[in-house]
């Protein structure tokens, strides 16, 4: 399932941090756990889980404003009108489909840090026709992609999508959150063995980094790329990418993508 989740901005500050994913990540964690339901308690104990790692299977995109201006000096974004929206992206059965917007409709959001915020009331949600999958997809990020490789000293590289194992550590993520769906809810695994897919990429690259938890001690710095791309692979993990995320982190917003026509 994904949604529309439109936003009327009710405060008189007009300022976000450009680096504002954690913040909304936050937020949609918050509305999620404080719902009094077995799917968000699931999600806050464990998520969907194999091979030792939880996942979330939820992904959602950048916020995309009515007008606004970014002052990169300051590291702000002024939203100059009223308006902005977001897509979420969940892979659960439709039958959820009401509950999830009842999670968001009417919720009282605020975006910022330390220094300057904004708060919206969600004001509309709009359910997305699902796309018709096949094995051959195009896509543009609406998030940056993020694939991290573990090094031997235990910290880890972000790879850019011309590097090696970038295809093969995307797809093996892919397998793995099919998996981790399968087990969890009786789903039909795909297979045991990764697939041979084909990648490939289009046009311009642009590389995007990430601080989340800014002006605290737990200050980190993520790196991913914002791309199109067309994707040669077996019909659910086109699905899992596209309602999951492609690559890591995808509950914290990253590796969301609309289907390119």
């Amino acid at each position: 399932m994904r949604f529309k989740i439109n936003l009327a901005r009710t405060s008189r500050g007009k300022f976000i941090p450009i680096n504002y994913k954690y913040e909304l990540s936050s937020v949609i964690y918050k509305i999620i756990n404080n719902s009094d339901s077995d799917f968000a308690k699931f999600l806050h104990e464990s998520g969907y889980t194999v091979k030792g790692n939880s996942f979330k299977l939820f992904t959602f995109s950048q916020l995309k404003f009515d007008k606004s201006k970014v002052y990169t000096s300051e590291q702000r974004i002024e939203h100059q009108g009223e308006y902005a929206y977001f897509y979420i992206s969940f892979l659960v059965d439709k039958a959820a489909e009401e509950f999830v917007k009842g999670l968001f409709i009417h919720q009282k959001i605020s975006i910022g840090d330390k220094i300057s915020r904004i708060d919206f009331e969600v004001v509309g949600i709009e359910g997305s026709t699902p796309p018709i999958f096949q094995e051959k997809m195009n896509y543009r990020c609406i998030s940056p992609l993020l694939i991290k490789q573990k090094r031997a000293d235990g910290g880890e590289n972000y790879l850019a999508p011309n590097q090696d194992f970038y295809k093969e550590i995307l797809i093996q993520n892919l397998c793995n959150k099919s998996l981790a769906f399968a087990l969890t809810t009786e789903h039909k695994f795909l297979t045991e063995s990764v697939p041979s897919c084909e990648l490939l990429v289009h046009g311009k690259v642009y590389k995007k980094g990430v601080r989340i938890k800014q002006h605290t001690h737990m200050a980190s710095h993520l790196i991913g790329y914002m791309f199109e791309f067309q994707l040669t692979a077996p019909v659910e993990l086109q699905e899992i990418g596209y309602y999951a995320g492609f690559g890591h982190l995808g509950s914290q917003g990253f590796g969301c993508v609309e289907v390119k026509q």
